[in-house]
C-alpha cells in the first residue's frame, strides 16, 4: 500500500483550525502588497484566487507575478505561526499502516515539516512531496498527481520491480479534507478518503471519516479492497 496524506486540515483536523488560520493574515497581506487594496479588499481576493486557481499563490503567480518562494518566506515566518499539538495517538494509528507512507500537500514542505514535528509524527514519514515539487502548480490540477506518482515510480522502483506494489493504482490511497483534491484521484484509481467533520461526500468517494483518528473504524475493510 501506498499512502498519500495532505497535512493542513487532514493530519491535524478542524478542531485545530487555528494552525492553518495563523496563515491567513500573512496571506492576505502579500495579496495586498502586490494589489495595493486594503485589507478587507485583499482578503476577498485571497479567497476568489484560491476558488479559481486552486491556491491563492497561482493565482498571485498568474496575476501579479509573486515569486513562489517569496511567498512562502514571508507567510511562513515562525513568529506568526501556530502549530498542531503533540499527537502520541496519532503516531501510534499511522505507525500502524503497512506499506509507504508519504505526504502530499500544496504548501512548501517547511510548513509541514514543522508541524509534523510539533506533532511527533514526522517520522512516520517516508518523505514530503510538496508545491515546489509540482512546479508550484498543486492539487487538484491534474500535472500534481502526474508528478507524484512519477516521483512514487522513482522511489519505489526496486517495489514495483519486485511486487508490483506501483503498478496497481488502486494500492494508492489519498487522504485529505477537500472533495475537490480527490476527484482527479479517483479518476487515476486511487483509492480516496475523505477526512472532514462535514459529511458532504460525493457517492465516488471510497471511504469518508470526520477526522483522522477515526481511519481505524475503517482500515479493515479498506485494506480489503
Amino acid at each position: 500500500m501506498i499512502w498519500l496524506f495532505d497535512y493542513d486540515l487532514t493530519l491535524y483536523g478542524a478542531d485545530e483550525h487555528c494552525v492553518i488560520d495563523s496563515l491567513d493574515e500573512r496571506i492576505s497581506q502579500t495579496v495586498q502588497n502586490a494589489t495595493g487594496v486594503d485589507m478587507e479588499t485583499a482578503h476577498k481576493i485571497r479567497k476568489d484566487y484560491l476558488l479559481r486557481f486552486g491556491t491563492t499563490l497561482a493565482g498571485l503567480q498568474a496575476m501579479h507575478g509573486v515569486k513562489p518562494d517569496d511567498f512562502f518566506d514571508f507567510i511562513h515566518q515562525p513568529e506568526f505561526l501556530t502549530y498542531p499539538k503533540p499527537s502520541p495517538e496519532k503516531r501510534d494509528l499511522i505507525k500502524s499502516l503497512p506499506g509507504h507512507r508519504y505526504v502530499f500537500t500544496n504548501g512548501r514542505r517547511d510548513w509541514s515539516e514543522a508541524g509534523m514535528e510539533h506533532m511527533g509524527i514526522r517520522d512516520c514519514f517516508e518523505d514530503v512531496f510538496d508545491l515546489k515539487q509540482m512546479d508550484w502548480v498543486g492539487k487538484p490540477h491534474n500535472s500534481a498527481y502526474e508528478k507524484v506518482e512519477k516521483w512514487l515510480a522513482q522511489k519505489l522502483q526496486v517495489d514495483a520491480l519486485a511486487s508490483q506494489t506501483y503498478a496497481d493504482p488502486s494500492q494508492v490511497i489519498l487522504l485529505d479534507d477537500s472533495v475537490r483534491n480527490l476527484e482527479p484521484a479517483h479518476r487515476r484509481g486511487w483509492k480516496t478518503v475523505l477526512v472532514n467533520p462535514v459529511p458532504d461526500v460525493p457517492d465516488w468517494v471510497d471511504f469518508y471519516i470526520p477526522d483522522l483518528m477515526q481511519l481505524s473504524t475503517i482500515l479493515p475493510e479498506l485494506l480489503k479492497q
